[in-house]
């Protein structure tokens, strides 16, 4: 560097608002915890069962060890998480003297880590008792996650965070609505059946079962997303983010659902199991609902007013509940009348009556995830095209004219990877992947950066473009290091 050439100033390692960010990561895991004890101090509240029919007692099982297991799990979770809260605590109280930056994120991960971790238990336990279903299944849902990263046709979040996101879906919100599904079934009897009256009662018991669930499990997948987000916000461009990252979400809960309630049925009901769960409902349902929470999520990074984030926040997370409970409702009633559209034939009323149940149930939901979805890529291609414009007219070196029409257009980039495969095999793909993503990441950051909401989790201009000149072997000029 020349004399009085300006210094890039050096980014913190822990700035305030990546703090505020996992304070409230923080806080919606807490929140997590709240729900599961809420449902066991309603079982504790629950009415006697010992009045009731043997009926009742062969509906209701004994609680299952993995549940149990999370019992214990949480409490030892609570004691490490207070411990680590209690040293952060003094931490802030001593001031200069106390911890280091690294410590204190190392605190905070770890509070995260043990409030939410008992959770995985249930799924854990599914997955190990159906070991070739799990593989099975993993093999269509990891196509399916494939596809999912595919439809982000400009920038890419990384691979690592859409595994993320499946991997909460699959372990952590699936084991959180799993969890607080068992708690309804041991606590709502004691409050709703009392068979004065069978039949309203069970339609009550039914309809409330159904909106638990949905409740639940919206939730559970929704604070994955959230996390995600307050987490790792840098790689959140908006929509197209939350959608991508709530399908990942939606994707592993899919999974856990489907393993788990193949070890819990007959063998021979697996293949329908499958067909309904891994093949018709694998991108509708669970992916289509947290799709719409997760958008309205992405959407909150550009809102400055708080009421607007809580509003765009509330509405994805109502879509997703409500198409749930819609669902399991509505899927409820008709199945009782498929065997019958289709006369004796079981095979038809399979293979035709479970994709029309499936489209007229989640159809709109999933209809709606693409439209919002494709509004977003939108925006984003016009954005990103200006920005790459602007690049290009800079004159640097990172983005070339020529360059412009090929980054914003997937198919010829497509075509432009078959091609150097067939020239220079994987290791030129991935070079030339990296290349490209990052003129992109440095393009869509410039439209972050030109926006009047822009925030400061938008990375150094300075870095991404000295990025994208290295990985293009063209050294940084004077006016880069300047």
């Amino acid at each position: 560097m020349t004399a009085g050439s300006a210094v890039v100033p050096p980014k913190p390692a822990h700035p305030p608002a990546a703090r505020r960010g996992t304070t409230l990561a923080i806080v919606i895991a807490v929140g997590l915890s709240v729900a599961y004890v809420a449902g066991q101090l309603l079982f504790r509240a629950a009415p006697d069962l010992h009045q009731w029919s043997t009926v009742f007692i062969r509906f209701l099982p004994p609680e299952p060890t993995p549940f149990k297991v999370t019992r214990v799990l949480l409490l030892g979770g609570w004691a490490v998480a207070l411990v680590l809260g209690l040293r952060l605590f003094a931490d802030r109280r001593a001031g200069a003297g106390g911890l280091s930056v690294r410590n204190v994120r190392a605190c905070r991960f770890g509070i995260l880590a043990a409030l939410l971790l008992p959770f995985a238990a249930m799924p854990s336990a599914a997955f190990g008792n159906a070991p070739r279903q799990l593989l099975l299944c993993l093999l269509v849902s990891g196509a399916a996650l494939l596809f999912v990263h595919r439809t982000q046709s400009l920038r890419r979040m990384p691979g690592w965070l859409l595994l993320s996101g499946f991997g909460w879906g699959a372990l952590i919100g699936g084991g959180f609505g799993i969890v607080m599904m068992t708690w309804y079934q041991r606590y709502a009897p004691g409050f709703l059946l009392e068979f004065e009256h069978p039949q309203a009662e069970v339609r009550r018991y039914v309809t409330l079962m159904a909106l638990n669930a949905a409740v639940m499990a919206e939730l559970g997948k929704a604070a994955g997303v959230a996390v995600l987000f307050l987490l790792f916000r840098r790689h959140f461009d908006g929509v197209v983010s939350g959608v991508v990252i709530g399908a990942a979400v939606g994707l592993g809960y899919n999974l856990v659902e489907t393993v788990h309630f193949m070890s819990l049925i007959d063998v021979a009901h697996h293949p329908t199991q499958f067909w309904d769960r891994q093949v018709v409902g694998l991108m509708a349902a669970h992916v289509a609902f947290t799709a719409l929470a997760g958008a309205g999520i992405g959407a909150s990074r550009w809102l400055t007013g708080r009421r607007d984030r809580l509003l765009v926040v509330g509405g994805g997370l109502t879509a997703a509940v409500g198409g749930h409970f819609w669902t399991d409702m509505v899927l409820m009633r008709l199945d009782r009348y498929r065997s019958g559209w289709f006369g004796d034939d079981d095979t038809l009323s399979l293979l035709l009556g479970v994709p029309l149940l499936t489209l007229i149930t989640s159809g709109v939901f999933v209809a709606l995830g693409v439209l919002v979805l494709r509004r977003g890529l939108r925006e984003q291609a016009a954005g990103v095209g200006r920005a790459l414009a602007a690049e290009a007219a800079s004159g640097r070196g990172a983005v070339t004219e020529p360059e412009i029409g090929l980054l914003l257009s997937p198919r010829r980039r497509l075509s432009l990877e078959l091609r150097v495969w067939r020239r220079d095999g994987t290791a030129g793909v991935r070079h030339l992947t990296r290349f490209q993503q990052a003129q992109l990441d440095l393009a869509t950051q410039g439209w972050h950066r030109g926006r009047a909401e822009a925030d400061e989790f938008i990375p150094s201009e300075f870095r991404l473009r000295e990025r994208v000149l290295e990985l293009k072997g063209t050294p940084a000029g004077a006016e880069e290091l300047s």
